[in-house]
């Protein structure tokens, strides 16, 4: 009954961040798993609805658009090349971050090398509008490499230490949600280390995060956890709890509201 009341279309969450509050509302395009291979209609029938939404994307006039990982199903050349050559027509600047179709577990070097010279760093961090965005590599944060997981630390620690100085409200983009159903839930599939979870949010919380968008689950969801709430929204490919092809767009007020609306493609 709870997970129904928050798929509403179109709800106002009170998300009031700390800190000297933003001036200008932000606008992000919300879109999850792409996925080109994955849908029951095959690879053409994906990529068709992903230039669709790529359409629908440019209409609502988004600041930014954040692509919430599994950009194609197996990251070979032709997926790959096919996704980038649809996703250029995005007029708005995008950030992405890698799934685990895009960055297989167990994720190796030559892995995170594919990745990243298909689509740029597995962690970034942009101001945009008085917030931080940072995308994660929520792959990294499961699995674990050798040398690569105390990098993409150091690097977390740098960005939200910064965004706490700047008091600028931050947005965590991933592919895998901390959890899908509840914060206790066994260790699996669609989570990230339940070991680790209630401390990877509360360090989120004081460095200023009160949202945390995420994919991989191909369920729509609204789910909150010592302050943050997590997003996870519908997708081009498979979406398993039936809900329509389309995206998200998510509007943040000045004082931290925002509403989360459907757009259907």
């Amino acid at each position: 009954m709870i997970r129904k009341l928050l798929l509403i279309l179109m709800a106002t969450i009170p998300a009031i961040l700390t800190g000297a509050a933003p001036t200008d509302t932000l606008r992000i395009a919300h879109l999850c798993d792409p996925q080109l291979g994955f849908g029951k209609g095959g690879f053409d029938d994906d990529l068709e609805a992903f230039c669709r939404e790529v359409d629908k994307v440019n209409e609502t006039q988004p600041d930014i658009v954040l692509i919430a990982g599994d950009m194609v199903n197996v990251m070979d050349s032709t997926s790959i090349g096919a996704f980038l050559k649809a996703a250029a027509k995005l007029k708005a600047p995008v950030i992405y971050t890698p799934g685990n179709h895009d960055l297989p577990e167990p994720v190796t070097a030559a892995g995170l090398k594919r990745y990243t010279e298909a689509f740029g760093p597995d962690l970034s961090s942009h101001t945009v509008k008085g917030r931080t965005i940072i995308s994660v590599n929520s792959m990294l944060m499961r699995s674990g490499l050798k040398g690569e997981t105390k990098r993409h630390d150091a690097q977390l620690t740098d960005a939200l230490e910064k965004a706490k100085a700047a008091a600028s409200p931050v947005i965590i983009l991933s592919h895998i949600p901390p959890f899908d159903k509840g914060i206790d839930e066994a260790d699996e599939y669609f989570n990230l280390p339940g070991d680790s979870r209630k401390l990877m949010l509360e360090r989120f919380y004081d460095a200023g995060c009160r949202l945390w968008l995420a994919g991989h689950t191909h369920t729509t969801a609204a789910r909150s956890f010592g302050g943050i709430d997590i997003l996870n929204g519908e997708n081009t490919s498979r979406n398993f709890d039936g809900r329509p092809k389309g995206f998200r767009l998510l509007t943040i007020a000045p004082d931290g509201s925002y509403t989360w609306q459907f757009v259907p493609i």
